[in-house]
């Protein structure tokens, strides 16, 4: 069918714009624009897409047909190209009665184009994955499953089978308990080569399951030419019709398409690598076993020693596009890793052996990186089982919401470890219980109102001296005092305190006492230190 006909078969009223370099040119199909379609668009087909999913640029030997469904504008290199035509619809237009009108050249069935209507509904509410398989089961009328290559589900829908003793039951009630394939299933998919029958069929792959007991129908899910899940109808209510063939077809674009609405699919180590670490992100407590069924099934084998690490852009995050830039300015220490898109972060998870561990170099190459980009960086602790992910991310966030607040009191560039500011999470967390002033040693407090009585800073200099490791020179040079003023002071504050500072005891209560003061905004030194200040570099 020409394209200008098809468009012809659009609601009245319901085309705002058109731009057509060949009007003349055969459709034969409609399809959902997908980011591999962008690359190597198929010229009998019109796409079906939002402004944000258009292409920048399109091959010359291509030709590429869209219908633009929001009001968002063509990028200006996709104009006028001889070989690009565009149709925009106007604002607040029917989706569903425009898609259906183009779906309708095509196909005659009406019971066939209910469907589809009902998943492109699913698919437009923004209602997630799960809904669009609920959907699509219910209409069907049997039981829908998503899996990951590595067996996890992401969403299913069995409807109302029931918890009775048949193997179909027996089974979907233990997987779906477990959130994974069954160690058994695994085994007679990979014996049976299941994942290559599927990779090599034109269309659903229909076998008799034994360990279900049932026919099923799968099909591969892509995501830029990379299988990235499997959806799986079983056959129970009712016996596979030609009508559940072509649904389930269009069902595995639709899956497609939600997944592509996660973060994970931007700048990722790998899809599949991303979304692995996606789950260790968001799973409380994961499973040993599948954890290291999926690491073997990703290829994905760790160093002996791993840190998370988060790179934090201020205001709403870094977006797809900035994080996939950040992760290429990265690459040279991305080797033995894992990285994401997390609630609008670029998430590390580095693996290194035991002998290197977090190297200057990375380091240096992290501070670079974020000085460019205007980022803040934050380092987990070391930690040796991959399934202590999550607490690991929980611990880099954490080190720089509290490297930003002792930011007046410490420089550390940027680049914050959680073992530096673990303490002021460890007070957060006890004033909530309790008053820290209570806890807080008694002589500091006092040093405190002498000094305030007296205009003096002895506390200043004590904080000063302390911090440099209880080194009279040092503390002398950075508050820019003569020897003899930085003894006299120091006598003072013995006095005062009633302490000599030279008992170990005594000085780690006076270090926690000032750490108090600050979490409550008692104390704000005068003076800004460095790492390398404190550490005596300089």
């Amino acid at each position: 069918m020409r394209l200008y006909d098809l468009l012809a078969r659009l609601p009245e009223g319901s085309i705002a714009s058109l731009s057509l370099s060949d009007s003349d040119c055969d459709i034969y199909n409609i399809a959902f624009l997908t980011n591999e379609a962008c690359r190597e668009p198929l010229g009998d087909v019109l796409y079906f897409t939002d402004s944000e999913l258009l292409p920048q640029t399109v091959p010359d030997h291509r030709l590429f047909s869209c219908v633009v469904v929001d009001g968002g504008a063509a990028p200006q290199s996709l104009m006028g190209q001889p070989n690009v035509n565009l149709c925009w619809l106007e604002q607040g237009v029917n989706l569903f009665a425009c898609y259906n009108a183009l779906q309708a050249a095509f196909l005659e069935d009406q019971e066939l184009m209910g469907i589809v209507r009902r998943l492109l509904a699913a698919h437009f509410s923004n209602q997630g994955l799960q809904y669009l398989i609920e959907e699509a089961a219910t209409a069907l009328g049997n039981p829908i499953v998503v899996v990951d290559p590595t067996y996890r589900y992401i969403a299913y829908h069995l409807g109302d089978l029931p918890e009775d003793d048949t193997r179909l039951a027996q089974v979907m009630v233990e997987e779906i308990a477990n959130e994974t394939v069954l160690d058994e299933a695994v085994a007679y998919i990979r014996d049976s080569q299941i994942d290559s029958k599927i990779a090599r069929s034109h269309g659903p792959y229909e076998q008799h399951n034994t360990i279900l007991d049932c026919n099923t129908m799968t099909l591969a899910v892509k995501v830029r030419g990379v299988c990235i899940a499997h959806v799986m109808m079983m056959e129970r209510s009712h016996t596979f019709t030609d009508l559940d063939r072509e649904v389930f077809e269009r069902l595995s674009s639709f899956v497609a398409q939600e997944l592509q609405k996660s973060e994970v699919w931007g700048p990722t180590s790998g899809e599949l690598g991303s979304y692995f670490l996606e789950n260790l992100l968001n799973d409380r407590s994961p499973s040993v076993a599948v954890t290291r069924r999926r690491m073997k099934a990703l290829n994905f084998h760790p160093k002996e020693l791993m840190y998370v690490v988060c790179l934090h852009a201020p205001g709403e995050g870094l977006s797809q596009l900035e994080a996939e830039h950040v992760a290429g300015q990265l690459q040279p220490v991305l080797h033995h890793a894992l990285y994401t898109r997390h609630h609008q972060q670029l998430v590390l998870l580095l693996s290194r052996d035991a002998d290197v561990g977090f190297s200057e170099k990375a380091e240096a190459k992290l501070r670079e990186v974020a000085a460019i980009n205007n980022l803040t960086v934050g380092v987990s602790n070391i930690f040796t089982s991959i399934i202590e992910t999550r607490t690991a991310y929980e611990q880099a966030r954490a080190a720089i919401r509290y490297g930003t607040l002792a930011a007046n009191a410490i420089d550390d560039d940027g680049l914050f470890r959680y073992c530096n500011y673990a303490n002021m999470q460890m007070l957060e967390l006890a004033g909530r219980r309790i008053n820290l002033l209570s806890v807080c040693h008694p002589a500091l407090l006092h040093l405190s109102e002498y000094d305030a009585s007296h205009g003096g800073e002895l506390m200043e200099t004590l904080y000063c001296y302390l911090q440099v490791g209880c080194s009279t020179a040092r503390a002398a040079s950075l508050l820019t005092l003569h020897k003899n003023t930085m003894l006299y002071r120091l006598g003072r504050i013995r006095e005062v305190l009633g302490m000599d500072l030279t008992n170990g005891e005594d000085l780690f209560m006076l270090q926690s006492g000032f750490r108090i003061l600050m979490n409550l905004g008692l104390f704000v030194p005068r003076l800004r230190f460095s790492r390398s200040q404190l550490n005596g570099s300089h």
